[in-house]
């Protein structure tokens, strides 16, 4: 009993430093940067639609990014681990959850789309409670802590903004402001915790 403790422990362990090399914080807070910068693109002509579909290839290269960065720099250092049948099906029902979630905020998208009166009180309402339920979800089943706060600190972007825009003349409504410097809490955050992996675990040294 007591082994299987401390191998259920040690696996907790492993999971926990897994999400500890600060590659999701930086993907992440590339993807709110959008935000900040999607205004201006609306600017040069481009519609919402553009305006989101050109930042897919910056997405795609980031990803490869963080893929490379785990594959040739992290394993290397911290191992490859399977983890049990329990954090499988735990990862599992956090894809599902999270699919249905992006699938109805979608399906609400497109229906407000061809509905010309619908406020836009009810486009940021849409926006913050898909924010709170997405990076709830993740700090939940990813058992990351941090993950609550940067949905929470996204979900205030909208109404900070909306204040700045309204009280000190910020143009776009205060996104660029509000969401460029959510987006810059976690690519620092994830450049602090990348760079301190590095100095903690240096790369084996080949026999």
């Amino acid at each position: 009993m007591e082994q299987q403790i401390d191998l259920k422990q040690l696996e907790r362990k492993v999971w926990t430093s897994f999400h500890a090399d600060g590659l999701l914080d930086i993907f992440l807070g590339c993807i709110i940067l959008m935000f900040a910068l999607a205004p201006f693109l609306n600017r040069m002509g481009l519609g919402d639609f553009w305006s989101s579909a050109v930042f897919v290839p910056f997405w795609a290269a980031i990803l490869a990014l963080v893929v490379l960065l785990r594959k040739r720099v992290v394993i290397p250092r911290i191992g490859l681990v399977r983890f049990g049948q329990t954090r499988r099906k735990r990862l599992a029902k956090f894809n599902i959850l999270i699919f249905i979630a992006l699938s109805v905020s979608l399906i609400l998208g497109i229906i407000s789309l061809k509905d010309s009166i619908t406020q836009a009180w009810v486009h940021n309402l849409r926006f913050i409670g898909v924010a709170l339920v997405c990076f709830g979800l993740a700090g939940y089943f990813l058992g990351v802590i941090r993950l609550y706060i940067y949905g929470l600190l996204i979900a205030l972007c909208i109404p900070i903004g909306e204040w700045l825009y309204l009280n000190a003349g910020i143009p776009y409504h205060g996104y660029p402001v509000t969401f460029g410097i959510t987006a810059a809490i976690p690519i620092m955050t994830g450049v602090v915790l990348f760079l301190r992996l590095l100095m903690k675990n240096p790369r084996p040294q080949e026999v």
